[in-house]
């Protein structure tokens, strides 16, 4: 049998179509059924239930035998009614649907038999008129049929006996009881006279809310037993039964299911090897494998686990809809076929071992990436996890066992049998990892996020970039210098650059694997680079965390890499360094934390450097500030950090000899309003982002008194219209300093 499919064409949860292929086998069953139903010899009310699970075929079935129904050869003619109750809000209506869709079907016999004999014709319409009589007597008797359904259920209510006397002394008018047993009858012998079965298929009673399923069955048993009519119900009878338990509030629902359904014909069961095929076939139709390598690890991963997952027709329809879905995009970016099928099928059989699967993917790249670590405790943990959602009896076997475990990265069988089956997070060997890499394939770490949410990995990064860090840290501080700038003139797609992300992983790693000369390197390179990153694409600097911020929360633990002599070193040439603005932020940071300034020192454990180190440190920046003319410091990332740390860390002589340069460097009146610009402060409102000059960040450099009445003076200077814009704008920023 070939199946064919368009490749574009998602099934979704539809029956089987009259052009689609029958991979299964149903329309040979189901054109049995419809022959037996055609050609039954009674004209007894029936109610046939088709049986079988969810997802078992059970409504491609019923399609299929009204198909086959339609032109049937029968005993006697036939008439089919689709009623499909969960369209239908409550009892009453539901009473309602039910009459117009038999008055519907007596209709069209009308219409069929119209220019064939004239009693026929008179029969009809005799049925027509009895049918609609009828139903305006059930809508007047109303709600009583509810109340009288549990009864109906066991003993068929013909609206006689018991139960009509009950109805008149309900509704207070025996009369009208009587008149509805008497309707009843006239639709009875119109419906005999008749002699025209009419076929009320219903599907997916098991959907409904128990409430409903019971409602259901009662009109199914009661009003609408009639003669010549017959049901054809559609449902899981575990899911129908428990239903009708809780709704009828009976010990056994499946006895109560008994009374109503006459009897059953069970959807057969496809082999499992047909449901593969099925799958193979169709999925051959849309994808398929780049090399004999992948053809073979698609075929195991059918067989061994689409063994397991694919057990019924939606399951199979499930799965290849998810991948008629995923595949263009993903064979676009390059990935694995057989992978891929192997995750789906597990989606769609275990959803919460395919959320173990990811959770653990994502470690293993952690852990390929350097960037992550997983202890013992994790490890136990995760493995628990494991066997939870999958199964305790699930890896019983071995070869299955083995074929799992070949699919994830540092997943390792255990072959003893005392132990737990699996070890978690090994070692991966490189070539093993580069086969990974290359294939693109579920176990690479640059990759497996593609099978999850059909993009690269939220890191943005490769292992390739690692491996380039890694490498310039060993080569020297110009190299990590140099990778550092290129990485962030780089496109990431995100807000966050490659270097947050770079710097972050390194961050989570274990850091105490590298050589100290890497560490001395890293160090370094920051010290030289991070000014270059920042005007290569400026960022956030204000609160937002930054690449300044991760490498300054990376200076610790570099740090604690180097032993005393190449620590000295180290920290001697990193504060001589190019990055003068990222430096400085921080010598102010320690300039403060060992208490120097200001009356809040922390605790030692927050310290970077030492307190000796801290004296070389502020020599170092005392004399490079010196050095710097106004320009050098207004030109620098932060002039106001510079300006700060210049008067935080000095001494008494010190602070004079800064606001001396101060005020010969400000002579000038553009350099002066330069000065006042580097010093105002950035203040978020929920109105935006303003920038004020307050008084206090005037006064360690300058009399904020006479630099006000400067400011004004030169706001007013008509003859440099450009120089009292400026000042006008800075009066505005210390008017806005007051207000906030």
């Amino acid at each position: 049998m070939v199946y064919q499919l368009d490749p574009g064409q998602l099934l979704g949860d539809a029956p089987l179509q009259a052009d689609a292929p029958d991979a299964v086998g149903l329309r040979e069953v189901a054109a049995s059924i419809a022959t037996a139903l055609a050609n039954l010899r009674t004209d007894a009310s029936l109610v046939i239930g088709i049986e079988g699970r969810w997802g078992s075929g059970k409504s491609s079935l019923l399609a299929e035998v009204e198909r086959a129904l339609v032109g049937a050869p029968a005993a006697r003619p036939h008439s089919l009614v689709h009623f499909r109750p969960w369209l239908v809000g409550n009892r009453d209506a539901l009473l309602e649907q039910l009459f117009a869709h038999l008055e519907d079907a007596v209709a069209g016999i009308e219409a069929a038999r119209g220019d064939t004999t004239r009693q026929t014709l008179v029969q009809a319409k005799q049925v027509g008129k009895a049918l609609r009589g009828f139903a305006a007597g059930v809508k007047r008797a109303g709600s009583a049929v509810e109340l009288a359904g549990d009864a109906a259920a066991f003993a068929p209510l013909k609206w006689a006996g018991k139960g009509v006397a009950w109805f008149g002394e309900w509704l207070g008018r025996e009369p009208a009881a009587k008149s509805l047993e008497t309707l009843r009858a006239r639709l009875e012998a119109a419906l005999k006279a008749l002699d025209h079965r009419i076929i009320v298929t219903i599907d997916d009673i098991d959907r409904l809310e128990p409430a409903e399923m019971l409602e259901l069955l009662r009109l199914v048993r009661s009003v609408g037993d009639l003669p010549n009519i017959l049901y054809l119900l559609c449902y899981d009878s575990a899911i129908l039964a428990h239903g009708v338990s809780q709704a009828a509030q009976v010990e056994d629902g499946q006895a109560y299911l008994e009374k109503i359904v006459q009897l059953t014909v069970p959807v057969p069961l496809p082999e499992a090897f047909q449901l593969r095929h099925w799958f193979e076939v169709t999925l051959a139709s849309f994808a398929a494998p780049r090399d004999e390598d992948g053809a073979s690890r698609l075929r195991t991963v059918i067989d061994l686990e689409g063994g397991r997952r694919l057990t019924t027709p939606r399951a199979v329809v499930r799965v290849l809809d998810a991948l008629r879905f995923l595949w263009p995009t993903l064979e676009k970016a390059g990935a694995d076929l057989a992978d891929l099928v192997w995750l789906q099928l597990i989606k769609e059989g275990n959803p919460a071992l395919y959320r173990w699967i990811e959770e653990y993917c994502a470690a293993a790249a952690e852990l390929s990436l350097g960037t992550g670590r997983v202890g013992e405790e994790e490890r136990a943990a995760s493995l628990d996890l494991l066997v939870a959602r999958a199964g305790k009896d699930w890896f019983g076997s071995l070869h299955y066992a083995h074929h799992f475990a070949e699919q994830l990265p540092g997943l390792e069988l255990n072959y003893d049998k005392e132990g737990a089956r699996f070890r978690l997070h090994g070692t991966v060997a490189e070539r093993e990892r580069d086969r990974a890499l290359a294939g693109r394939r579920l176990a690479s770490p640059d990759h497996y996020r593609l099978y999850f949410a059909l993009a690269a990995p939220t890191h943005a990064l490769k292992l390739a970039d690692f491996d380039a860090f890694w490498a310039a840290s060993r080569e020297g501080a110009a190299a990590v210098s140099q990778l550092l700038i290129a990485m962030q003139v780089r496109p990431s797609g995100r807000s966050l650059s490659q270097i947050d992300m770079l710097l972050e992983r390194i961050r989570g790693s274990d850091l105490t694997v590298i050589d100290p000369s890497q560490a001395a390197n890293i160090l370094l390179g920051f010290a030289d680079g991070l000014d270059l990153v920042y005007w290569a694409r400026p960022f956030e600097r204000f609160w937002v965390t930054g690449p300044w911020d991760r490498a300054e929360r990376l200076v610790v633990p570099l740090v604690e890499r180097l032993d005393d002599g190449l620590r000295a070193a180290t920290v001697d040439a990193m504060f001589k360094g190019a990055a003068l603005s990222w430096l400085t932020n921080l010598f102010r940071h320690e300039t403060f934390a060992h208490g120097r300034f200001g009356d809040r020192p922390k605790p030692p454990s927050e310290h970077y450097f030492s307190a000796s180190e801290l004296d070389r440190i502020t020599a170092t920046m005392r004399a490079r500030y010196r050095a710097l003319s106004l320009d050098a410091i207004l030109e620098a990332v932060s002039p106001i950090d510079i300006l700060y740390a210049w008067i935080q860390g000095a001494d008494a002589e010190e602070v004079e000899h800064t606001r001396a340069f101060i005020a010969a460097e400000t002579v000038d009146d553009s350099q002066f309003l330069r000065l006042l610009d580097a010093l105002r402060s950035a203040v978020t409102t929920s109105d935006g982002q303003f920038k004020t000059l307050k008084v206090e960040n005037l006064a360690p450099f300058l009399d904020a008194d006479t630099a006000l009445a400067r400011l004004r003076e030169l706001a007013v200077d008509i003859n440099r219209p450009e120089l009292a814009r400026r000042a006008g704008s800075l009066i505005e920023a210390a008017k806005a300093a007051r207000e906030f």
